[in-house]
């Protein structure tokens, strides 16, 4: 497998300084020999307009008259299946998302519903309880992505993120069909997003990689894609910190969450996005930085598995040689990369779980109500979760 951004797996993938200015290019490539000009939706969130690098992203469209349609607020069922009739209405065969995980999801949910015809938010809830999304190159509604964030991945994933706020709980919807065909990678997409902004996309990043490697679902191929995102992410984390970010750096970003991406749509995550989803339903977090708020607690409490609490049948050595990989680049051992994590976390400007006004029984109650939660590879239930969260970081000892 290579980890070279290449389309190895099927996904065309276009990355580089000025990726961009070629999306034109890229659609076509996508769809194919035609006798007729594609017909694009874009899907882009509020703040389009604003963004300094709008007008490249308009320019490059604009040979092919985009109908443009904007996603307002978070991906919920009501959202995804309002903009799955307006895809409809378009006539379009192609959906360009560009933005964050929220409008990416949006996109992604409401292409693959919207080849059936316009849909309902009953439909969108029975879709996401219901089976999978299957492939259909030919129909219409392919979806390319172009990431503004440089986090969550969605570019790369065949599954979509969604709110239900009436419920308050995370759905998903999932399948082959969920999947962009392209993806686009430019650096300058980045610029102009704050300190914060950055942190919370490369916290998502280190779950995701983490996550899916160390996930009893892993497989090689994930643990590969998951250590090169931890291992990027690294690379970057201290320039994230001080606000130094050159062009290089924000494709190292980039990279960093593209293969977060690849890596859970192996393996999916585990037990930081379980946590993660009651702390964004009942503290308003971002979805970044209620990942990452407890990524250093979990490295800690699997590092010290043991055979009679291994929830991984491959045992606690095979364990402990993923964590040692993934801890390596991020300091040394896991206690030296969680602390690592936790300055990084105080630096940006962002609440350690420490110093949240959370319930910690509450939060694990709901996070071991989903299934991920319990992938992770020492097991976890409603005591030892409660546990964990309820221990102090202890993070100034540990930085001396």
């Amino acid at each position: 497998m290579s980890l070279d951004g290449t389309a190895a797996d099927g996904l065309m993938v276009s990355e580089g300084v000025g990726a961009v200015d070629d999306l034109a290019d890229v659609i076509r490539r996508v769809l194919g020999p035609r006798r007729r000009v594609p017909r694009v939706a874009q899907v882009v969130g509020a703040g389009f307009a604003g963004r300094a690098w709008a007008a490249r992203v308009t320019g490059a469209l604009r040979p092919l008259d985009p109908t443009l349609l904007v996603h307002e607020g978070p991906t919920t069922p009501a959202g995804v299946a309002a903009l799955a009739r307006r895809l409809c209405e378009t006539g379009a065969d192609t959906v360009v998302a560009v933005g964050g995980g929220t409008v990416m999801d949006a996109a992604k949910a409401a292409a693959a519903l919207a080849r059936t015809g316009p849909t309902d938010v009953d439909r969108v809830r029975q879709a996401c309880a219901t089976g999978t999304v299957p492939p259909d190159l030919d129909a219409p509604f392919q979806v390319i992505a172009v990431p503004t964030t440089a986090g969550t991945g969605a570019e790369a994933t065949p599954f979509a993120t969604l709110w239900d706020l009436h419920t308050r709980r995370k759905l998903s919807l999932t399948g082959p069909g969920v999947r962009p065909r392209a993806a686009v990678l430019d650096p300058g997409l980045l610029v102009g997003l704050g300190r914060r902004d950055l942190a919370t996309g490369i916290l998502d990043a280190l779950c995701q990689g983490a996550e899916a490697a160390w996930s009893i679902r892993s497989t090689e191929d994930s643990m590969r894609w998951g250590a090169s995102a931890v291992l990027r992410a690294a690379q970057v984390l201290d320039r994230v910190e001080d606000g130094t970010l050159d062009g290089a750096a924000r494709l190292t970003l980039q990279q960093a969450a593209h293969h977060s991406g690849r890596a859970i749509a192996l393996a999916q995550t585990s037990s930081c996005h379980a946590l993660s989803y009651p702390l964004t339903l009942r503290l308003g977090l971002p979805h970044g930085h209620a990942c990452g708020v407890t990524l250093g607690r979990l490295l800690r409490y699997n590092r010290a598995v043991s055979p009679g609490d291994c929830a991984d049948p491959r045992g606690p050595d095979h364990v402990h040689r993923v964590l040692d990989t993934l801890a390596a680049p991020l300091g040394g051992s896991p206690d030296e990369a969680a602390a690592r994590l936790e300055r990084f976390i105080a630096a940006c400007g962002l609440t350690r779980y420490d110093d949240l006004a959370v319930d910690h029984r509450a939060v694990a109650t709901d996070a071991v109500s989903y299934p991920r939660c319990h992938d992770n590879p020492r097991r976890l239930d409603q005591d030892s979760l409660s546990r964990l969260l309820g221990e102090r970081s202890e993070t100034e000892e540990m930085c001396g």
